[in-house]
């Protein structure tokens, strides 16, 4: 008995010292702490979870079975914890590939800032990839990521698995209509139509309040404002700023293909859209009513950016550059003048890798865009 009492002694002990750092703001090291506390993970489910001991620990949990995910976010949805009393949404999402970058950091602390718990799935999802792309090789390093996302407070991680998502018995896809005579859709055959069907899923899964995107996927985003609006979902949608390396290439996954020239070049890509920006911004002009823009045509939009590329892209080969509305991303025509807010995408491909990047017209890069306010 006497050792009995020691042991749970020792327990209380641990973790109380680490309380009491956190609180004090000492604890340096805050995921070793916590693991001699209490071990780094665990899997969850359903019955065994108690909300106010999961958030009393403060432990990140981690859920393979989509059922399980579910539960568990039905509780999160109706668990306030006094200390997040002040937060405007009760369960934030933030969907990815995995491979972490701070692109996705920026995305979750959004989701931290507004949200009472964050939730993040890791998922490399085989419908939206091509037969030539690269699904086999994509970046991967499980353990890196859920360490990260232990450091950064993240409440629950969904890792679930093909077999889950798209069991043998999987029939149905969801399609946008229309989307193929768009540039990036046209490039690649069937990615949208994978993109919203994993997200529909993932979002009946979880059923999120707030969904945490980036920009610069800006035709995604269109397609997920379309699937939640168009499917009454009971979500909403932040689109969160470009999160760029300090040379101003946009952050991406599949960076790490690129070879030392290929990456010495690479910010070029936003470099040019920068430029054509600012020459669109100072267009600006005053009339009677109201601040407008006096903006040229598409066509002579895309040559600016292709002039732009042509000086200071040699290695790279431009698969489009697009020039689409700020709603819909429908492409302007050839002749059509364009409006503020209006998107301009490029792809630029080094190798096999296609490099994406996006600009709003006379927009600066830190704004949030929410398409259903």
């Amino acid at each position: 008995k006497l050792q009995f009492l020691y042991f749970i002694g020792g327990i209380i002990m641990r973790r109380t010292s680490v309380r009491l750092l956190d609180f004090l703001g000492m604890n340096n090291d805050p995921v070793n702490l916590r693991q001699k506390a209490k071990g780094h993970l665990r899997m969850w489910s359903p019955e065994k979870f108690d909300p106010m001991t999961v958030r009393e620990l403060g432990e990140m949990v981690v859920v393979r079975e989509p059922k399980a995910m579910a539960e568990r976010a039905k509780v999160l949805r109706v668990t306030t914890p006094p200390s997040r009393l002040n937060r405007k949404y009760a369960l934030g999402f933030v969907p990815t590939m995995g491979a972490l970058h701070d692109g996705h950091m920026a995305l979750i602390e959004a989701a931290q800032a507004e949200c009472v718990f964050t939730c993040v799935s890791i998922y490399v999802n085989p419908a939206q990839f091509g037969p030539n792309e690269d699904l086999s090789k994509y970046p991967s390093n499980l353990e890196r990521d859920l360490r990260i996302l232990h450091e950064a407070e993240v409440d629950c991680v969904f890792l679930p698995t093909t077999e889950q998502m798209y069991p043998s018995s999987h029939r149905m896809f969801i399609n946008y209509e229309g989307i193929d005579t768009l540039p990036e859709s046209a490039s690649r055959p069937g990615h949208f139509r994978g993109v919203a069907t994993i997200c529909a899923k993932l979002f009946n899964i979880v059923q999120p309040n707030m969904v945490y995107v980036g920009q610069k996927d800006a035709l995604q985003c269109i397609v997920l404002h379309r699937l939640i609006e168009d499917l009454h979902l009971n979500t909403k949608l932040t689109v969160c700023p470009v999160v760029r390396e300090i040379d101003g290439l946009a952050m991406s996954s599949r960076n790490v293909y690129l070879t030392p020239e290929y990456r010495k070049e690479a910010p070029a890509i936003y470099a040019g859209l920068k430029v054509v920006n600012e020459k669109l911004s100072k267009l600006k002009r005053s009339s009677r009513r109201e601040t407008t823009f006096e903006l040229p045509t598409a066509k002579e939009v895309k040559k600016m950016v292709i002039e732009e590329y042509q000086q200071n892209i040699k290695l790279g080969r431009i698969d489009y550059v697009s020039v689409s509305r700020e709603k819909d991303m429908a492409e302007y025509g050839d002749d059509e003048c364009i409006h503020q807010g209006a998107h301009i995408s490029v792809v630029v491909a080094y190798g096999t890798t296609r490099l994406l990047d996006v600009v709003r017209v006379g927009m600066g890069e830190e704004e949030y865009y929410r398409p259903w306010e």
